[in-house]
């Protein structure tokens, strides 16, 4: 009895594998230390050479603008990309999702993604096209417009509160920079 407990702590233990996703997939390194020996903190992190990267502050400030959006919109839980489909479907009632897609910049996949979680949410409603039966069009419900008066005085309000931190005449500067940035330069 004493020598099958022997070979059995003889024996080799199984060696932990990586899950599945992981495998052959180096470990990540720990951030540099700082000259004392700990390591950064969030507030020690040097960014200094991404601060004047144009990419780097337009991500950020999308960041901040969506975190803003969600609070604003609280209770209400619908993400921008939504309120977008929503009051694009509003202005254009009867458009497919194809054209709504290229509308918003959104793959045809992602915005079947976004239509179906809004008419789960009976927000809106996809009915075959009159034109083209192969294709539906997309309407708001009745559901669908009291919500969007919900959320326009809460965008409104959300985007007040986002002029106010640009201060003064950046409003109008900001937004003309940011569509020609939109719009490449022809060469």
């Amino acid at each position: 009895m004493a020598r099958k407990s022997a070979e059995a702590s003889a024996a080799p233990k199984p060696t932990a594998t990586k899950p599945r996703g992981q495998r052959g997939v180096a470990a990540a390194k720990p951030a540099s230390p700082l000259r004392d020996g700990t390591p950064p903190t969030d507030a020690a992190i040097n960014l200094d050479n991404l601060q004047d990267l144009i990419g780097y502050a337009i991500r950020r400030a999308q960041l901040a603008v969506f975190q803003s959006f969600k609070e604003v919109m609280g209770e209400l839980a619908v993400t921008t990309a939504q309120f977008s489909v929503l009051r694009i479907v509003h202005d254009n009632p009867g458009l497919n999702q194809t054209a709504l897609a290229n509308a918003l910049g959104v793959e045809t996949p992602r915005m079947v993604l976004i239509l179906d979680d809004l008419e789960k949410r009976d927000l809106v409603a996809r009915v075959a096209s009159t034109m083209d039966r192969r294709s539906r069009a997309i309407y708001l419900t009745d559901e669908g417009n009291r919500m969007l008066v919900l959320l326009e005085e809460r965008a409104e309000a959300h985007n007040r509160d986002l002029i106010r931190r640009l201060r003064g005449d950046d409003r109008e500067v900001l937004a003309r920079m940011l569509r020609n940035l939109a719009t490449p330069i022809e060469r």
